[in-house]
């Protein structure tokens, strides 16, 4: 069953005299998407403040080393240099291991005992130095410690990473293991030997531990006490090991996750010489993916991670603690990764340091995706408002369809007007020409007028814009909260790109981006006590083949919404700005612009869901336009625009779950039980947010982050009424008893009320 994604776009507090208990809000709910396969019971909440300085999207831990094994302890970000395919690239970031700092320490460590290959007296060996390992310093660890046990019919392991070491050597010594996430059986394979088939499995350990470990901060080891595994002779019964290469790479890099291999002796198997595969391939056309595969082999994995093979240990109890040691000690870089083209293209890296150009241990290279970054839509055209008149005063008949076509292919240089977009409508026949001309108008409303809608008339001065703004500030405090009990009808189209499909990658955004009419909406909002209620009466989907239906609820918009610009730019470094007297069919209206600046604006923005089902939150700067009536003091436009930043997930890190998050807002008169009140006529709200794609692989479900996806609502407001009944007392009227028609004076009972 799918799992609902909810948006919210909270825009929270309230200029004082406004309803002041009330939040303002925008909610998106798509109906139908690609979700998460295990929604948490509880949802966490990730709390960022916006910033323009980050880090790059990708992490590196670099373990540098002098001669003998020593770690330089002082090194700065001039002393090492990022290579991306043999050519430098800008570092973004530079932190070194800090055991303060969740982000920046190794945070767990994975003890695997390898049962499979060894003899009794080799796995009690092995068994025996990873107990006096635990139960060092009285068994107090320094990082928590779990435990994976690799037997014949499967791997089993410890049900939590502790940091009591004599409990988990306990377990070690009497043989106990516990239920895990990690728990496999072997899978009967066609074609595939009995050693091939343990080595897939143990290997699916390896893909398992990344996947429970890549939502985790920090750096995390896997230390694998045995033979590990050497060459693979078929991953499955396709035989294609390129995409599983793929995988398993990427989640071992988002996991940040260092293997090391320790094992006394050698396994008679093992490739004497495995550099020829340390580079990773970077098509399925490379020529050494043949079988076997020894990529896969672990001390592959191991080096490809910046780890160790130690595969001659003489001393296997301090050879865990070296390692161990040796993944604490370490400093991060990040940088952002090129545009990729096509999906799975790979990048080989390499840090180097000091003068001498000496290369560190660290990640051998990255398969790049080009869903890292924000495919949006380019059009093909900029026109004005002239333009896309002179296009339509065509007469196309039966050719409106094209038209949709061109339609969706240009962008406008200048905002529509909402008379000017109705207008031409009406000349449009074919729906889809329709839609595609709503889309381009609605992406306008955030730009400036025409040229002809802006007056000529000089600014006002200082005193008179004070003025104006002191003349809003008092319809906000005195008209705004005297709006009566009513109801209004809410007639909502809902604009998306199209989704991904289930079928196709995560990686890349599908090829059409135009914004495409998903569905319609009835609704009523009621208006009580300064409080509004949004009931649905009817949806009708009008493209069945879209994957979500966002549903954008609004708080606030019939007033209180308008009151947070002027509250949040008297703090911080906040400014409203004279901008342009503007020509409207309502007369000529003074145009400010705002922008908020302060540590705790009121506008905040609230989405959900981010992977695994966590919501996010922030507080954004914003910015926009207010248009004021100047003679009355009504706000007869407003929008608002933010960009809501970035936050610190997995790697890729850090993320921006949402690009923008828009909205504009015009009222105007209607009648309301006899009198004129000033209320919503049309809004536009567009958003911009990553997609969580499900993946299922190896017999785990996660999800991913997939392509950006716009949302936009075009809302028109219409019926207003006013609640309740008007009633009279009528004097002098007769109570009829039983039907009867009263006989006497007492059945004539006197009025309550007399003139």
């Amino acid at each position: 069953m799918l799992r609902k994604l909810t948006i919210l776009l909270v825009l929270s507090g309230l200029a004082p005299a406004i309803l002041p208990q009330q939040p303002y809000v925008v909610s998106t709910k798509p109906q139908e998407a690609s979700q998460s396969l295990t929604p948490p019971s509880e949802p966490v909440t990730v709390t960022t403040p916006t910033s323009d300085e980050r880090e790059g999207l990708i992490h590196l831990d670099v373990a540098a080393r002098d001669q003998t094994g020593s770690p330089f302890g002082d090194l700065s970000a001039k002393d090492l240099t990022l290579q991306q395919d043999g050519t430098a690239t800008k570092v973004l970031s530079f932190h070194r291991s800090n055991s303060n700092d969740e982000d920046e320490r190794l945070n767990e460590v994975c003890l695997v005992l390898d049962e499979v290959d060894l003899s009794p007296m080799q796995f009690a060996f092995v068994k025996n130095e990873a107990i006096n390992f635990l139960r060092r310093n009285d068994g107090v660890l320094a990082q928590p410690v779990s435990i994976l046990w690799v037997k014949t019919d499967g791997v089993y392991g410890s049900a939590f990473p502790s940091t009591d070491g004599n409990d988990l050597a306990q377990d070690i010594a009497t043989n106990h293991v516990s239920p895990t996430a990690l728990k496999f059986y072997m899978d009967p394979q066609p074609n595939v030997t009995p050693r091939d088939a343990r080595s897939i499995e143990v290997l699916r350990t390896v893909y398992a531990a990344a996947v429970n470990w890549r939502d985790k901060p920090g750096r995390k080891a896997l230390l694998w006490l045995g033979y590990g595994w050497s060459a693979l002779g078929k991953l499955d019964a396709k035989g294609d090991p390129f995409p599983v290469l793929v995988e398993l790479a990427t989640r071992i890099r988002e996991a940040r996750m260092v293997i090391y291999e320790i094992t006394p002796w050698q396994d008679p198997e093992t490739p004497v010489d495995y550099q020829p595969y340390l580079p990773e391939v970077r098509s399925q056309s490379d020529p050494r993916l043949a079988s076997p595969v020894p990529f896969f082999a672990l001390p592959v994995l191991a080096i490809r991670s910046g780890g160790l093979v130690l595969d001659n240990s003489k001393n296997m109890e301090g050879d865990i603690n070296r390692c161990i040691v040796d993944a604490s000690e370490f400093y991060t870089v990040s940088f952002d990764p090129p545009h990729a083209a096509e999906p799975d293209e790979y990048h080989d890296l390499a840090v180097l340091m000091g003068a001498t150009q000496s290369k560190v241990r660290t990640s051998y290279g990255y398969y790049n995706q080009p869903v890292f970054y924000d495919e949006p839509r380019v059009p093909q055209k900029r026109l004005d408002i002239a333009d896309v008149h002179q296009l339509l005063q065509t007469d196309r008949g039966e050719r409106d369809r094209e038209l949709a076509g061109q339609l969706n292919s240009l962008e406008l240089t200048e905002r529509l007007s909402t008379p000017q977009l109705a207008s031409w409508k009406t000349r449009l026949h074919a729906k889809e020409a329709k839609a595609a001309l709503t889309v381009l108008g609605d992406e306008s409303v955030f730009l400036a007028p025409p040229m002809a809608e802006i007056s000529d008339q000089p600014p006002p001065d200082e005193s008179m814009q004070g003025q104006t703004v002191l003349r809003a500030e008092k319809y906000l405090d005195e008209v705004v909260p005297m709006l009566p009990d009513f109801s209004a009808d809410a007639t909502t189209v809902k604009y998306e790109q199209l989704s991904v499909d289930n079928k196709d990658t995560w990686k890349t955004t599908p090829p059409n981006r135009n914004l495409i009419q998903a569905a319609s909406e009835q609704a009523t909002f009621l208006y009580r006590d300064g409080r509004e209620q949004r009931i649905v009466e009817k949806k009708a989907d009008a493209a069945r083949h879209i994957a979500v239906r966002n549903d954008l609820n609004y708080k606030g918009i019939f007033g209180p919404i308008l009151g947070f610009v002027f509250e949040d730019v008297r703090r911080g470094s906040s400014k409203l700005i004279w901008t342009r007297w503007e020509r409207t069919s309502q007369g000529t209206l003074a145009v400010f612009h705002y922008r908020v600046r302060t540590e705790n604006p009121l506008y905040g923005v609230v989405y959900c869901c981010l992977a695994g089902g966590k919501v996010f939150q922030t507080l954004p700067e914003h910015h926009g336009e207010v248009a004021i009536n100047p003679d009355t003091g009504a706000i007869l436009r407003i929008s608002v625009e933010s960009g809501p930043g970035w936050i610190r997930e997995t790697d890729l890190s850090p993320l921006r779950p949402v690009l923008f998050s828009n909205m504009m807002v015009e009222y105007g008169p209607v009648d309301i039980g006899g009198r004129t009140f000033i209320c919503p006529h049309r809004s536009v709200v567009m958003t911009r947010q990553r997609t969580v794609r499900p993946i299922r692989f190896w017999g785990l479900s996660f999800d991913v982050y997939g392509p950006y996806q716009t949302l936009m609502n075009d809302t028109i407001y219409t019926r207003y009424h006013k609640f309740g009944s008007d009633s009279r007392i009528l004097p002098g009227f007769e109570v009829v008893q039983d039907g009867k028609t009263p006989t006497s004076e007492k059945d004539h009972p006197q009025p309550r009320n007399q003139p």
